[in-house]
């Protein structure tokens, strides 16, 4: 009998640890990008006791689609949303069991105060608003700006020098306003003020574990050491409107290629009319002439 017991207790123990084992690595790999568990405001809030101020239900809907909740005006939903720079979380397509596993996670790593114990949920907005703010404001600048660090990240923004392990060049999706001739992407956020809304820890969580399954996808690699803070570093310069290497005003890139297209039309319009058919009765008979 006791050794009966003492097998039930074993695997019991064995369950509730591969539980612990699956939230966190849950957490890791969907949630860290944006979130910390007590360590201040990251892209997003700091989830510790999260699972004391909001009910079951409620999460499992924010954590699965965010905007969703946030289009059909649920306030608590859309307050978030204001508050941390709108900046959109992504989907995540987690079964009931696997987010309960996520906050039985962040409950374990910081259980938080007991809902009895909590202020209004207007004072908690209000003072978790203050915290986050003075978080973002006490963040240490040691993000550096010259010319050889802005020109490093300039190329691996463009795609002058590959990503080492492999993924597509930043310019492909997203644009920064740097007065070059051509711009970047759009199809996705621009990135000029990308620096001042997230800040050096944010934009670096993003770039070290993508949360967005579209940028997940073009990155099969994890960048490195060396190429996130030159990143970093060049979204800064760009937040402060730093020339990243190449600038013209914008009317002197509108004239340029005005300029181009012109003298492109006009040679192609010399060639045609030059090897223009002239009709068989139209043409002048030598013989004649004379």
């Amino acid at each position: 009998m006791k050794f009966q017991v003492f097998i039930i207790a074993f695997f019991s123990l064995f369950i509730i640890r591969v539980n612990a084992q699956s939230g966190e690595e849950l957490f890791k790999s969907s949630c860290s990008s944006c979130h910390t568990i007590n360590k201040g405001r990251l892209v997003g809030p700091d989830l510790a006791g999260v699972q004391n101020k909001r009910n079951p239900d409620w999460l499992k809907s924010f954590i699965r689609s965010s905007q969703q909740m946030i289009k059909s005006g649920d306030p608590d939903a859309v307050a978030i949303f204001n508050e941390f720079n709108k900046v959109p979380m992504p989907d995540h397509n987690l079964s009931d069991e696997q987010i309960q596993n996520i906050i039985g996670y962040i409950s374990q790593s910081a259980p938080g105060p007991s809902v009895a114990a909590q202020k209004s949920d207007e004072n908690i907005k209000d003072s978790t608003a203050v915290a986050g703010d003075s978080t973002i404001a006490a963040l240490p600048d040691t993000v550096s700006i010259n010319e050889k660090i802005i020109r490093s990240g300039r190329s691996y923004y463009n795609g002058d020098i590959p990503f080492a392990n492999g993924g597509a060049p930043c310019i492909s999706c997203h644009n920064i306003n740097d007065g070059s001739l051509l711009g970047g992407g759009k199809l996705a956020v621009d990135l000029t003020a990308s620096f001042t809304r997230l800040g050096p820890a944010g934009i670096t969580a993003i770039l070290a574990n993508p949360p967005f399954p579209v940028m997940k996808a073009a990155f099969p690699g994890v960048l490195t050491e060396e190429e996130i803070p030159v990143l970093v570093s060049l979204l800064k310069a760009a937040s402060l409107n730093i020339p990243l290497g190449i600038s013209f005003p914008r009317g002197m890139i509108l004239f340029v290629l005005a300029f181009v297209i012109a003298i492109f039309i006009a040679a192609l319009t010399f060639l045609l009319y030059d090897d223009r058919k002239i009709p068989e009765g139209n043409v002048p008979d030598n013989k004649n002439s004379g």
